[in-house]
């Protein structure tokens, strides 16, 4: 009988144990859950500047005081006083092919440039841009430059010519 009864002791225990491992192989884990992202990408077309007009003062005739000549972006020229302009001015105009519909940023490499007949005379130019950003409508757009021409007192004849760069990027 007493081997009986550790028996049944035995049997009870092994049960208890076979039970708890039991509850601990069917209780579920903790709710997982997933999702999903997209991946995805606009490529643009390169952007290309092209000049549609020069910058471009006039004739000026000066006189034995320094003055200014400003070409608006419209081409409208203001001539400094005592100095004489003639011809047609014309602001610098420039067409920017892109991705319709982006914007872009526009902006001058330097706010101003140096004029030079080529020997030892110049002046200096200051410029701006009509816009710093600009929708490419249908993928196009459009911008002019400004300027502001320091003529020197009694500035000595000539054609004088310099470069300015402009730049255009993806905003």
């Amino acid at each position: 009988m007493f081997w009986g009864k550790i028996m049944t002791i035995l049997k009870n225990k092994a049960f208890g144990v076979a039970a708890a491992l039991l509850v601990a192989a069917t209780v579920s884990p903790a709710y997982a859950s997933s999702g999903n992202g997209t991946a995805s990408v606009k490529i643009l077309r390169a952007i290309t500047v092209t000049k549609s007009s020069d910058l471009y003062f006039g004739k000026i005739l000066p006189s034995a005081t320094a003055s200014t000549v400003a070409v608006a972006e419209s081409g409208a020229r203001t001539c400094g006083a005592s100095l004489g302009c003639y011809d047609t001015a014309t602001s610098g105009a420039f067409h920017v092919v892109g991705t319709s519909g982006e914007i872009v940023s526009v902006s001058l490499d330097s706010a101003s440039t140096t004029l030079s007949d080529g020997a030892s005379h110049s002046m200096t130019v200051n410029l701006a841009t009509s816009t710093t950003a600009l929708t490419l409508t249908g993928g196009a757009g459009d911008f002019k430059v400004a300027g502001t021409l320091n003529v020197g007192a009694s500035q000595a004849d000539g054609t004088y010519t310099g470069q300015y760069s402009v730049s255009v990027n993806y905003q």
